[in-house]
């Protein structure tokens, strides 16, 4: 049996979820909810067209922030729902204590992993770091790369203006 590195001394990429979903900075609140209602998750990470990261809508942030003032406020962009904070990340040759610290110090429990060009490429919950404590490590299945797996959906309803990846598919569907 291998002795294991303590937790400690082990890197955030070793810790990470990097087979992630993700919702594109447009979207509203009312597709933030859905995602997570269906995809079962309580971090969502906001990304531009870009990959890069824009901050993490929380289960909590969603439900604390949830207007009832009818459809239209539903609809606002899930951007507004981000604060300031949300933009803290770590790099993946980072401790896991620097994703704790990180953690505490902007009052939430996620951590965004990013690239030094600022691309999302995982996450790190205090979820996954008392797993790790307990000795029971969440499986994350197997990740078939070394690049992020980061999903993102998009609606598909009739009469509304495509976006951004429709529009792309569009493109690529053009006779030449």
């Amino acid at each position: 049996m291998t002795p294991q590195v303590p937790l400690e001394r082990r890197t955030v990429a070793e810790l990470m979820t990097a087979d992630l979903l993700t919702i594109a900075a447009e979207e509203s609140v009312l597709m933030a909810w859905e995602l997570m209602c269906k995809a079962g998750v309580h971090h969502l990470p906001v990304v531009d067209d870009e990959g890069g990261f824009l901050g993490v809508v929380d289960a909590q942030t969603l439900t604390a922030l949830w207007d009832s003032g009818g459809p239209r406020r539903a609809r606002r962009p899930v951007t507004d729902l981000l604060a300031e904070r949300d933009r803290t990340a770590v790099r993946p040759a980072d401790p896991v204590p620097a994703a704790a610290r990180s953690m505490l110090e902007s009052g939430t429990d996620y951590v965004a992993v990013t690239n030094d060009d600022g691309a999302l490429v995982g996450l790190v919950t205090a979820y996954d770091i008392i797993g790790e404590l307990a000795g029971v490590p969440l499986d994350k299945g197997e990740q078939r790369s070394g690049m992020p797996s980061l999903y993102r959906i998009e609606p598909v309803l009739p009469g509304s203006p495509p976006g951004p990846g429709e529009r792309a598919r569009a493109r690529d569907r053009r006779p030449r």
